[in-house]
């Protein structure tokens, strides 16, 4: 069993990881963005991701999108029309990153009870969204900012660690009640391919945290 220490130091890491996640999903990139993903620093940390057996494959792929990215024209302008087809367009809905649109397949919308369930939570833990950053508070970016921010507390807070991974640990089971067929649907639907790895890469690294989660914190509720 890892100490309160350990988990503190490893939540430092994951909150990192879910923090550079959510920025990919919350907007386009742009030239100092590709430039973050060609950098060294970036590499050495996916090589050590593809480190996780579960991660290899989705790390492989996705490290090959951004050799694909190095030789694309205008790959500013095509990955910022990849975004806005995916993402900010009202169709497909398969690929749209907010939970509403997903858990309620009968009546997809806009800020739906997943929206008002994570608005509840950010402000009964004092948190809320950036004033520029103007979508529903169940979007994806959020999601993960959210586990980013709960993963780092757990380095700070050592009194209410288990209270925070508990927490930790809810999100992801209700994030990946969606996010698999959202990562399906990305793969069906970019054709260049670029966001259909990073949903790849997010979509195995938060079920490998899952099983890291369970370790720490064991639950009979963790769905297949």
């Amino acid at each position: 069993m890892n100490t309160s220490e350990e988990i503190g130091q490893i939540g430092q890491q994951r909150a990192a990881v879910y923090a550079w996640f959510s920025g990919l999903f919350a907007s386009e990139l742009d030239k100092n963005a590709l430039d973050n993903l060609q950098s060294e620093p970036v590499e050495q940390w996916l090589n050590a991701l593809s480190d996780e057996p579960l991660m290899q494959n989705s790390v492989s792929q996705f490290q090959q999108m951004i050799q694909a990215v190095t030789i694309r024209p205008d790959a500013i302008l095509e990955l910022s029309a990849d975004f806005a087809s995916l993402f900010l367009m009202a169709t497909p809905v398969e690929t749209q990153p907010y939970a509403s649109m997903h858990i309620n397949k009968d009546n997809p919308r806009y800020y739906g009870q997943s929206s008002a369930d994570m608005q509840n939570l950010l402000t009964k833990l004092g948190l809320q969204t950036h004033e520029a950053f103007h979508e529903p508070e169940d979007h994806l970016a959020i999601i993960l900012e959210l586990l980013s921010h709960l993963a780092y507390a757990t380095s700070e807070q050592m009194d209410n660690q288990y209270e925070l991974l508990m927490l930790q640990q809810q999100q992801i089971n209700q994030l990946l009640v969606w996010l698999p067929a959202f990562s399906t649907a990305c793969q069906q639907h970019d054709k260049f391919g670029f966001y259909a790895a990073l949903a790849d890469l997010t979509l195995n690294f938060i079920q490998s945290d899952r099983l890291w989660l369970a370790e720490i914190v064991p639950s009979p509720h963790l769905p297949e």
